[in-house]
């Protein structure tokens, strides 16, 4: 969902950034996604304002993959118009299709007539659920304007965090569909305190089919899929500062593990999914094991108590906590 950025202002490169998205007859459609190299791409492009960006996912664009005999999921990027002043358009698609129903992600972006980035935008449409589309706009220099339009009625929890150095983090939570095809959508604004623009942008959607449901006069065959894709927006210099993750595949039980831990709560974090909390223990272990092994020192330990002083080395800096800041 996020090449598109890429090859909007570098159309000529495509070739070098597709990946070969066939699957060997004999691989089944899941073992290929498990093990299809995982990439990313940083890339300046100064004329077109988005100063950094940057995609990592285990799925090439533009690509299809079958999962199964009736769940796909398609990834497209297009322009979608081009006016005679040299302005345009353009947007990558995640949709995923399971039984005759889609859910589509779009991630947009506007171009003037001179190659300057005036805004960027992600739109969900889902069959169950309608629209619901995110504007974001620069404000200033360093803070955005996020602007929502829905047509969709959601299950919604909200949820500010206060911090010790005067940012506030507002999360909105939107659960939707049943207990078989659901989806969960996040945004978290990081601001500060007091202000009404966003210094950062998260947007978290996570998809998920579950067995259970068997379509009518098809075999007893079910589908489960379970995807997320995360993209962070930022600003840096005046610049857009772009991140995108995924689509990345997550095991059904899980995701909705993390469904109702969200729904109980109001918070969200990617360590809620039990799948990539494992993954982000294995990844630490196997670095300290690499560590251990070769000699190497790791990272100095630092005990903070709870107004922000701390014991053992420091390195002078200032150091940026969630909810606080330190210094040595």
């Amino acid at each position: 969902m996020s090449v598109f950025i890429v090859l909007a202002c570098e159309h000529e490169r495509r070739q070098e950034l597709v990946l070969n998205n066939s699957t060997p007859s004999s691989t089944h459609p899941f073992q290929y996604f498990v093990f299809c190299c995982i990439y990313s791409t940083h890339y300046n492009m100064g004329n077109n304002n988005v100063v950094c960006y940057r995609h990592s996912g285990s799925l090439p664009f533009p690509c299809h993959l079958q999962l199964g005999t009736y769940a796909s999921i398609n990834l497209t990027t297009s322009v979608v118009y081009k006016r005679n002043d040299g302005s345009y358009h353009d947007k990558a698609d995640v949709t995923y299709t399971v039984e005759g129903s889609t859910c589509n992600l779009a991630l947009r972006r506007a171009i003037n007539k001179n190659s300057y980035v005036r805004c960027v935008s992600f739109e969900l449409r889902d069959s169950i659920v309608d629209m619901l589309f995110l504007n974001i706009n620069k404000a200033e220099t360093d803070l955005l304007k996020v602007q929502t339009i829905s047509d969709a009625i959601f299950k919604t929890k909200k949820k500010k965090n206060l911090h010790a150095w005067g940012g506030v983090t507002e999360t909105k939570v939107y659960l939707y569909g049943t207990a078989n095809r659901c989806g969960l959508l996040v945004w978290e604004c990081n601001k500060n305190d007091g202000h009404q623009h966003a210094k950062a942008l998260t947007i978290a959607h996570y998809f998920v089919h579950s067995s259970g449901t068997v379509a009518v006069n098809r075999s007893t065959e079910t589908t489960d899929i379970g995807f997320s894709v995360v993209v962070k927006i930022g600003l840096s210099d005046g610049n857009f500062d772009i991140t995108v993750e995924g689509p990345e595949q997550h095991p059904a039980s899980a995701l909705l593990y993390m469904f109702d831990e969200v729904n109980r709560s109001g918070i969200w974090k990617p360590s809620m999914c039990p799948h990539c909390g494992n993954v982000r223990r294995n990844m630490s272990s196997s670095q300290t094991d690499s560590e251990e092994s070769d000699g190497r020192q790791g990272n100095a330990v630092r005990i903070y108590n709870s107004d922000g002083k701390f014991n053992g080395h420091a390195c002078g800096a200032s150091i940026r906590c969630r909810d606080f800041y330190a210094f040595s």
